[in-house]
C-alpha cells in the first residue's frame, strides 16, 4: 500500500516546488516506508511513498509509459492485473516491470478513462496525460482507498490523506462549521465533506478530471440494483461461496507475508476459514483483547477457538482498557478526523501487532452492510406502527420511562429516538448518530443552528438515495449504508489505522462482484425471521463452528462508559467545559454542560454523545490549534504484552 500526493494547474506552466512536494509526501511516510519518488514538469507535480507488496525490486513510482507522455501515482492493488496484462501485451504493449500499477498506464493508453470499469481491486490513483493536458484521479468502487483534494482558482492539490494537503502553502488550515454539524449528525463526515473548509473527499466510485476547462467530478460506478437473482436459495448459497472463495484467492496475491485480523465473529471467521483452505499453510491470525474492571478479555476466547479449528498460527495482544485513552490524540492525527468509533483504538493495536510478522492482512469489513448484520435492520420496520401510537404515549410515558431506565437499556433509548423520526434519511442516519432531531438542534450553537436547516443534515444521504431506484426499504437502507457509513466510517477507519502501522488491509467481502451478487438477492434471504445475514450463515454452516454461527453481532467492546466515569472523568469536564471549547461557536455551552453533568452523575447515559463531542474538541486541538504544517504525529504509547 502507498501514499500519493500532488498538484495540477489548469492552464499554468509553473513547475511545482520540489520542497513543497517533498513535505507533502513526507507527511505520508507511514503509508510507504520502503521507497519514495516524485515527478515534476510544467503544471503538474506527482509524489509517492511506497509500501512494497508486489514486484519488490521494481514498481518504483511515479511510473511513466514508454514515451513519457503519461505519469502515474497509484495506491492499491489490481487483483486482475495479470489477466489485463495478457490482453494488453497481445495488443502490443511492452511491460518493464511486474507491477500492477503499470497495467493502469497501458490500460489508459488503450481505453482512456473507460479503463476504470475493467479494474478489479482497491485503488486511488492520479494519472497525468501530457498530450491532452489532463489529470485523471479515481477512487475504487466501494471507497476502500482514500483520496482527498482541495480546489484552487488555478488548479488543485490532492493526496491520500488530509495532513499531506495541509503541508501545501496554498491549502489553508480552517475548520468548516457546517461540516461540524454534519459530524454531530453522522459521527463521521459523509463524502464529499471533511471538517476542513475547502478540502473534499472524492466519493467512492467517482473520478476527478482536471484540464484546461477546470475540474469536474463524475460517478463511474454504482451498485447494480436492477439485476435480481433468479435461482433458488440453495443455488444462491453455492454461488456466494464460489464468489467469496475467488475473492479471497485474489487477495492472497502478494510477494510479502500475509495474515488475517480475527475477532471470532462470523465475518472474520469466514475469511480465515477460506484462507486456510486456499493458502496451503498455517494462516497467521491476530486478535486483541482487553482486561478491565471485571477481568474479562473480550473476544479472545472466540478468536482462539476459530484459530484452533483451522490450525492457524495465532497471535494475541492483551491490553488493560484503562491504557487506551492515551491513544486518542495520536490516532486523531492519523485519522485526519475525530475518532468516530472507540473501536479504532483496538484496530490500531491489532494492526501494530500484525505488522510485526506480516505486511498484508485480510479483514471481514463489509458483510454487515451487504447482508443486514446490524440489529437496526430488523427494527427499522417498526417505525410506521410506532408512529401510529398516541403522541402522549410516545413522547410522554414511554420516553420518560426510558430516560429513567438503567444504563443497560441504552439501546432501547436509541431505538426509541430513531423510530420516532418520520423522515427516511433522518431516521436511518439516527441509528448510528451522535445527535438527531431535537437533540442536534439543542447541541448546536444558536448562531450556527440558525443558519442550518434539518434538511442540510440529511442532504448527503438524500443525494445517494436519489440514485437508488428500488422500493424495498431494507435494500435502500443497505444501499445507503454502503455509500455512507461503510465508505466514510468503517473503511476509512481500517485504512487509517492499518496504514498508521504500514500494514495493508484487504477486504474480500467488498469485491464488487460479491457486492453486486448481494444486492441481487431478495431482502428476505438476508433478514430472515429477524435474523440478519441468514444467507451468509447458511452458506457456511457446514464449515464453521456452531458457536460462531450462533454469536450475535458484537464488535470491539471498548468500555467508554467506564472511562467517562473513572479514567477520563476529569479530562471530559476540563476539555468540553473549557473557555476554548465554548468559544469555537460550534456547540451550545449550556447544553454541553447539561450532558456532561447528567452523565457523570449517573442520571443519564450519554456515552455516545460525549464521545462524539470529546473527539470533536480534540480534533480542533490537534489540527486547528496546532502549529503550522508540516504537522508531526504525536507520540504513541508502547503496546503492552
Amino acid at each position: 500500500m502507498c501514499g500519493i500526493a500532488g498538484s495540477f494547474e489548469f492552464t499554468g506552466e509553473r513547475v511545482p516546488d520540489a520542497a513543497v512536494l517533498e513535505r507533502m509526501i513526507g507527511a505520508l511516510s507511514h503509508r510507504g516506508p520502503d521507497d519514495s519518488g516524485m515527478h515534476r514538469e510544467p503544471g503538474v507535480g506527482l509524489g509517492f511513498r511506497r509500501l512494497s507488496i508486489v514486484d519488490l525490486a521494481g514498481g518504483h513510482q511515479p511510473l511513466a509509459n514508454e514515451d513519457g507522455s503519461l505519469h502515474l501515482v497509484f495506491n492499491g492493488e489490481l487483483y486482475n492485473h495479470a489477466t489485463l496484462r495478457e490482453t494488453l501485451e497481445r495488443d502490443g504493449h511492452r511491460y518493464r516491470s511486474r507491477s500492477d500499477a503499470e497495467t493502469v498506464l497501458h490500460a489508459y493508453e488503450t481505453w482512456g478513462p473507460d479503463c476504470l470499469e475493467r479494474f478489479q481491486g482497491m485503488f486511488a490513483f492520479a494519472l497525468h496525460d501530457r498530450q491532452h493536458r489532463r489529470l485523471l484521479a479515481a477512487r475504487d468502487r466501494l471507497g476502500i482507498k482514500p483520496l482527498h483534494y482541495a480546489a484552487r482558482p488555478t488548479g488543485l492539490v490532492f493526496a491520500s490523506e488530509i495532513k499531506a494537503l495541509l503541508a501545501h502553502p496554498e491549502v489553508p488550515r480552517e475548520a468548516d462549521p457546517e461540516a461540524a454539524a454534519l459530524y454531530l449528525t453522522y459521527r463521521y463526515l459523509p463524502s464529499p465533506h471533511t471538517l476542513f473548509r475547502g478540502i473534499r473527499k472524492l466519493p467512492p466510485g467517482h473520478c476527478l478530471i482536471a484540464d484546461r476547462e477546470g475540474l469536474r467530478v463524475e460517478r463511474w460506478w454504482n451498485v447494480p440494483l436492477d439485476e435480481p437473482f433468479e435461482g433458488t436459495p440453495e443455488e444462491a448459497r453455492e454461488r456466494l461461496v464460489e464468489l467469496l472463495e475467488q475473492s479471497v484467492r485474489d487477495r492472497l496475491m502478494a510477494d510479502v507475508p500475509l495474515g488475517a485480523l480475527l475477532s471470532g465473529g462470523l465475518d472474520s471467521s469466514i475469511i480465515v476459514e477460506l484462507m486456510a483452505s486456499l493458502h496451503g499453510g498455517a494462516v497467521k491470525t491476530y486478535s486483541v483483547g482487553f482486561t478491565g474492571s471485571q477481568g474479562n478479555a473480550s473476544e479472545l476466547p472466540f478468536a482462539r477457538r476459530v484459530a484452533e479449528r483451522v490450525g492457524a498460527d495465532h497471535h494475541e495482544l492483551v491490553m488493560a482498557d484503562h491504557d487506551l485513552p492515551a491513544y486518542m490524540r495520536p490516532l486523531i492525527w492519523n485519522m485526519d478526523e475525530p475518532l468516530v468509533e472507540p473501536a479504532a483504538i483496538p484496530v490500531f493495536l491489532i494492526s501494530r501487532l500484525a505488522r510485526e510478522t506480516v505486511t498484508v492482512v485480510l479483514t471481514g469489513e463489509g458483510a454487515d452492510e451487504l447482508f443486514a448484520g446490524y440489529p437496526k435492520y430488523g427494527r427499522d420496520h417498526l417505525a410506521r406502527p410506532y408512529g401510529r401510537l398516541p403522541r402522549f404515549l410516545r413522547q410522554g410515558l414511554l420516553r420518560r420511562g426510558l430516560d429513567a431506565a438503567p444504563f443497560p437499556l441504552r439501546r432501547l433509548r436509541v431505538a426509541e429516538r430513531s423510530l420516532s423520526l418520520s423522515g427516511e434519511s433522518e431516521r436511518w442516519a439516527s441509528w448510528f448518530a451522535g445527535f438527531a432531531g431535537e437533540g442536534r438542534g439543542a447541541i448546536l450553537h444558536p448562531d450556527l443552528g440558525a443558519r442550518l436547516r434539518d434538511a442540510a443534515a440529511t442532504a448527503p444521504l438524500d443525494a445517494w438515495l436519489a440514485l437508488d431506484g428500488t422500493r424495498d426499504p431494507l435494500t435502500r437502507m443497505l444501499y445507503a449504508d454502503v455509500k455512507t457509513w461503510l465508505a466514510d466510517d468503517l473503511l476509512m477507519k481500517m485504512d487509517r489505522m492499518s496504514m498508521a502501522t504500514s500494514l495493508e488491509a484487504r477486504v474480500p467481502f467488498l469485491d464488487h462482484r460479491v457486492v453486486a451478487f448481494a444486492f441481487s438477492l431478495p431482502a428476505a434471504w438476508k433478514l430472515h425471521r429477524g435474523q440478519g445475514k441468514w444467507i451468509l450463515r447458511e452458506a457456511f454452516r457446514s464449515r464453521l463452528h456452531p458457536d460462531v454461527l450462533a454469536r450475535p453481532k458484537a464488535g470491539f467492546p471498548v468500555p467508554i462508559d467506564r472511562w467517562f466515569r473513572e479514567d477520563l472523568r476529569g479530562f471530559v469536564g476540563e476539555t468540553l467545559l473549557s473557555e476554548r471549547a465554548a468559544g469555537r461557536g460550534i456547540l451550545n455551552p449550556r447544553e454541553v454542560r447539561r450532558i456532561v453533568d447528567q452523565h457523570l452523575s449517573g442520571r443519564r447515559d450519554y456515552r455516545r454523545e460525549l464521545w462524539t463531542l470529546l473527539n470533536l474538541e480534540l480534533w480542533f486541538q490537534v489540527f486547528i490549534d496546532a502549529p503550522a504544517p508540516p504537522l508531526e504525529a504525536p507520540a504513541l504509547p508502547v503496546a503492552a504484552g
